[in-house]
């Protein structure tokens, strides 16, 4: 990943511009929120009266028979109400008498992420093709939008052809659209052309940086060219459209799953602390007539495993925040879905769930250090990269914090954000620590009694951020608070280690290519509290494993890895370390073209910041006892002559192998960032995150470079 870094010597300031983030998956349609390529079309001026004609066989030049064209149907006329901008109702027709050569029909929801990134590209569409005889209609057969929310939707997001109101839903039957966005094409005589997606950007769960096929531009391109469309039928993907249910399906008066009794207590369970005004959750489930048209969306994510959000396995370590619902509520679900998502009798509801406002911490925070100043201004379109900032904590001693909380000031665009320490420069590079952390969904436990996390004098707070746009624009200035503890109150210290292996190299189109990597010396004396793996977009799956003398576990299997969710697992019973002899993770990657987010199947790829390019990163967490002053794992009182040689041996074995491994390092290290060849690296040479964390504590002698040994000496460590 790219990133951009906003520091300065102020304590909150920013600086900097930007770079190439990726998306995130919508909470409705689990798709991301970020645009990629705009649109571009090269029209033809002029109208098209008539299409190609077929062969004696069929088939038309484009290969397409005739058959298949007849099949996507004949669009009747239809004529629907249309909240103009000054809010006087206008009605929108199409019929034989005021049909364009071709129409796009655009079915669009006001609060499907989808809807509200491709709203705005249908505009730029349709402005390019004012003049080539195209027609742009929106249509909206969503029960829950209402007139007015149409109306915001069209302004919020530039959108200026009319958007009618389907209350009856017949439009959408009609023309068999069950997605928004969707787009059917319409030519002259009402036959139609094309049905289905805008673009191929994006997948159930899945984003690509930029559309690799414009499937809408490319049909209208061909019509107006007077050529058939020669894809004339794709897949919508986006939100379901609530439709009137078949027969069989129709609301069962006295049935025995209801809103009001078991639904509204699942989804305030599942759901709600999402889902609810204000939060990041797209739309509402707190509301029956909100639900109402989100039944059969919610029904589709829980079942391909996208909602509610969580990655990790069955069978491994009990995970404290675990977010997995039962089989049993989703088959209430699904049971309330199929008689036709009834209301039930008021009394049943529960009593209305009451969230915290504000900070959720055990009090008011004692100090809260914003990101920067300034707010960031995240655009309505286009890539957002990953912006960093550098905020000066002011400390002046020590301080140990037992909460902390991270806020973000708009929670529509703020896709997740990592607060990390760093300390000042020269201090131990392990203290680089996770500090907390938002992401979506995910709440941080907090700390049992006497654990708390300390911050060296002069370290300061950074700031990761990952923006989504949400098809306007956008600010944000994120915050975190912290709650301070007493040291005479701290009786176990809570610090963060990072397991790295930089040493790779992923061949082209492989699809299981395995990366080993350890957490060098962990304190025996501790316990480890949670895991949190970090790859790029081709991270396919990820285990994290404990061995001792007599048994290997696996605590964490993430088999389906999502670069767009950054869990951090936390274990429910805090694992001792003591007669643990290894910490080790297996993170695998696919470079195949079967791997939809994959930049480049055809690429070696080996570790970088950037997406294209891969780490194998674990973060974990551990508790030390302060009464403890080793961190060696214990030995025998009285050991034996034999014991301690043997013990003396494989001390200088470890040593020996470590510089082996640093001598390697520093060979691949300095091929990858001398770019001068002068036989140092300086900080302009070097990626953003190492920058960021890791420069100071590299450059031993302060002289603004990076040697050999300096290197060497921090790999040997890291290796030992």
């Amino acid at each position: 990943m790219k990133r951009i870094l906003h520091t300065d010597p102020g304590p909150a300031s920013r600086a900097g511009a930007t770079s190439t983030a990726q998306r995130w998956l919508g909470i409705a349609a689990g798709l991301v929120l970020v645009l990629g390529a705009s649109l571009v079309i090269a029209a033809d001026s002029s109208p098209v009266t008539s299409l190609a004609s077929p062969n004696a066989a069929g088939i038309n030049a484009a290969g397409i028979n005739a058959a298949e064209i007849d099949d996507l149907g004949q669009v009747a006329d239809f004529s629907l109400p249309s909240a103009g901008s000054d809010r006087t109702l206008k009605q929108v027709s199409m019929g034989a008498s005021d049909r364009a050569d071709f129409t796009v029909l655009c079915f669009l929801g006001t609060e499907c992420p989808l809807a509200k990134v491709y709203g705005p590209r249908l505009q730029s569409l349709a402005d390019q093709l004012a003049t080539s005889g195209v027609a742009f209609i929106g249509v909206n057969s969503n029960i829950q939008d209402s007139v007015d929310e149409i109306r915001q939707y069209a302004a919020d997001h530039g959108v200026s052809f009319p958007i009618a109101k389907d209350h009856d839903r017949l439009v959408a039957l009609d023309v068999m659209a069950t997605r928004t966005p969707e787009v059917v094409v319409v030519d002259r005589i009402g036959r139609v052309q094309y049905r289905g997606r805008i673009d191929d950007q994006y997948q159930p769960g899945i984003a690509r940086s930029e559309a690799t096929v414009h499937d809408l531009r490319d049909a209208i391109q061909a019509l107006v060219d007077g050529h058939d469309v020669a894809t004339p039928r794709t897949t919508a993907v986006g939100c379901l459209i609530s439709l009137p249910k078949p027969t069989g399906r129709q609301e069962q008066v006295d049935a025995p799953v209801t809103y009001c009794d078991q639904i509204s207590r699942v989804l305030n369970q599942h759901c709600v602390e999402c889902h609810r005004e204000g939060e990041i959750g797209p739309f509402a489930l707190d509301d029956y007539d909100e639900v109402l048209g989100w039944g059969d969306m919610s029904i589709e994510v829980i079942d391909q495993g996208r909602m509610p959000p969580w990655h990790a396995a069955d069978g491994h370590a009990e995970l404290a925040n675990a977010r997995l619902m039962p089989e049993s509520d989703k088959q209430l679900l699904r049971q309330w879905v199929d008689a036709g998502m009834p209301y039930g009798d008021v009394a049943d509801l529960p009593e209305p769930t009451s969230y915290v406002v504000g900070w959720q911490l055990p009090r008011e925070p004692d100090l809260v250090l914003a990101m920067s100043k300034v707010p960031f201004e995240i655009p309505a379109s286009d890539t957002v990269e990953y912006q960093y900032y550098v905020v000066d904590t002011g400390f002046e001693t020590d301080r140990w914090v037992q909460a902390a909380e991270v806020i973000p000031g708009n929670r529509s665009a703020v896709h997740h954000s990592i607060a990390f320490v760093r300390p000042p420069d020269g201090a131990d590079l392990s203290q680089i620590g996770l500090l907390s952390a938002y992401v979506p969904g995910q709440r941080r436990s907090p700390l049992p009694v006497g654990y708390a996390q300390r911050i060296p004098a002069g370290s300061r707070i950074v700031f990761q951020m990952h923006y989504t746009p949400t098809g306007k624009p956008e600010s944000d200035i994120t915050k975190i608070g912290l709650v301070f503890a007493d040291a005479d109150s701290v009786t176990h210290e809570v610090i963060s280690m990072g397991g790295i292996e930089q040493e790779f190299e992923i061949p082209p189109h492989a699809s299981d290519y395995v990366v080993e990597g350890r957490i060098h010396g962990f304190p025996r004396s501790g316990e480890l509290l949670s895991i949190m793996p970090h790859m790029h977009l081709r991270g396919k799956s990820y285990q994290f494993r404990s061995e001792s003398d007599d048994a290997t576990e696996t605590l964490l299997d993430v088999p389906h890895y999502d670069f767009n969710w950054q869990h951090n697992y936390e274990l429910s019973k805090p694992l001792p370390l003591a007669d643990v002899s290894r910490l080790s993770f297996a993170a695998t990657f696919d470079n195949s073209k079967a791997n939809p987010f994959n930049p480049d199947p055809q690429e070696y790829v080996t570790w970088g910041d950037q997406t294209w390019q891969e780490m194998a990163v674990t973060f974990i967490s551990v508790a030390i006892p302060l009464k403890h002053t080793s961190d060696s794992a214990p030995t025998p009182s009285d050991p034996s002559t034999k014991q301690a040689a043997q013990q003396r041996k494989e001390s200088q074995q470890r040593k020996d192998e470590a510089f082996a491994k640093a001598d390697k390092f520093v060979e691949s290290y300095f091929q990858r960032f001398d770019h001068n060849s002068d036989g140092f690296i300086v900080e302009e040479e070097l990626p953003h995150s190492v920058r960021i964390f890791s420069f100071g504590q590299f450059d031993h002698d302060r002289d603004r470079r990076i040697s050999r040994d300096e290197i060497r000496t921090e790999a040997a460590q890291r290796f030992d």
